[in-house]
């Protein structure tokens, strides 16, 4: 599910101990690890149990189309049959159109709830050939990374409002373990003219799978970035994780073709793949955890906070993941051209300011 909105009540349950892990390099070893760990919750974070357990006042989940939408609502409401029926709904949102982006994102404004407490940005695509969307970006760049960064600042201002740095609202984005492997591709990128034009250029010539672990960095980046452009202690916790290799839709690309099939079948064997709902745990875990602070700007695998890859920790990542969120930025503000103003707890928070010359801005002004 592409996003949702949950208005839950807090348990105690949910308890962040400190992980010693340290993933900065992935290894064979580290990898089977982690793919292979049991992954022991709380009876509330296991599947769709938060819809019971949490009592939100309204789940909305999104997928491509209206026909998906109506499917996906009944199997929420088989699931969560102890739920009232009214406090589950099901949106269209298709991640591959700017326009799409924006429309929802109107909806959500005029039919929207008064609250969101919970946004968990989980949509995300494989294209093994190159192939671009009517905005004329690359699928994977602008569904994995693009439209997810709009989704995200869009409803910045309904997570802003429906949260206290004492009960903050979450925001937890869907990286991937993939993210460690996105650095080979980013060799000599300091001397690109544009970093997201350069990624999104056919002539990049990038495999399938490699500008999906990079679009899957630039999520992480992209958390990092907003989280410190966020008051502290923030109203906001924000956070990205890898809910590991499982058992999805995502892959049904490759699955078109016998040989690949096949492949993808071993490797999944191979390596043990989760399930979704094993999967959905350190979403759930994100989303719910009392401990949120903990999580704040933080990558998190198998519920526990780990290092995100040495590339956006060293002194070039640093510079890379700033270059990139002020692309970002320009690139979104030729989409939705607003300012963003919103008054957090006495801070003035200011997402998209423009400029004497018709650029954007970002920053925090500090509390007085």
């Amino acid at each position: 599910m592409p996003g949702s909105s949950l208005t839950p009540q807090r348990t105690e349950s949910f308890q962040w101990k400190p992980s010693s892990i340290d993933m900065g390099k992935l290894s064979p070893w580290s990898f089977f690890s982690e793919q292979g760990r049991d992954l022991p919750l709380p009876r509330e974070t296991r599947g769709i149990d938060p819809c019971r357990e949490q009592e939100p006042s309204l789940l909305i989940a999104t997928c491509r189309d209206k026909v998906k939408c109506e499917q996906t609502l009944k199997v929420l409401r088989e699931r969560c049959a102890g739920t009232r029926p009214a406090s589950l709904d099901s949106w269209p949102l298709e991640l591959s159109s700017f326009d799409n982006v924006r429309s929802f994102v109107d909806r959500f404004n005029a039919e929207g709830p008064e609250r969101l407490n919970i946004l968990v940005a989980n949509a995300g695509t494989f294209k093994p050939v190159y192939t671009r969307t009517q905005d004329d970006w690359e699928v994977m760049l602008q569904v994995n990374y693009l439209s997810m960064a709009l989704l995200s600042i869009l409803l910045l201002p309904h997570l802003l409002h429906s949260a206290t740095c004492d009960d903050p609202s979450r925001l937890v984005l869907v990286s991937s373990l993939g993210h460690y492997l996105a650095e080979p591709v980013l060799t000599g990128s300091r001397n690109w003219d544009h970093v997201l034009g350069t990624i999104s250029a056919e002539k990049f010539r990038a495999s399938g799978m490699s500008r999906y672990n990079l679009s899957k960095m630039l999520q992480v980046a992209f958390v990092r970035e907003l989280t410190a452009r966020l008051p502290s202690p923030t109203p906001l916790v924000i956070t990205a994780v890898d809910p590991g290799l499982c058992h999805s839709s995502l892959q049904r690309e490759l699955e078109k073709y016998c040989l690949l099939r096949m492949i993808l079948a071993f490797v999944k064997w191979l390596l043990r793949a989760r399930t979704s709902e094993m999967g959905s745990r350190t979403l759930v875990y994100a989303a719910l955890a009392t401990n949120a602070q903990d999580l704040h700007g933080k990558y998190m695998s198998s519920c526990e906070v780990v290092e995100e890859c040495d590339y956006l920790l060293s002194a070039e990542g640093k510079a890379f993941s700033e270059r990139l969120w002020w692309e970002t930025i320009e690139v979104l503000s030729k989409v939705v051209p607003r300012s963003c103003h919103e008054k957090v707890n006495g801070s003035s928070f200011v997402l998209f300011v423009e400029r004497p010359g018709g650029a954007l801005q970002s920053s925090t002004v500090p509390r007085k």
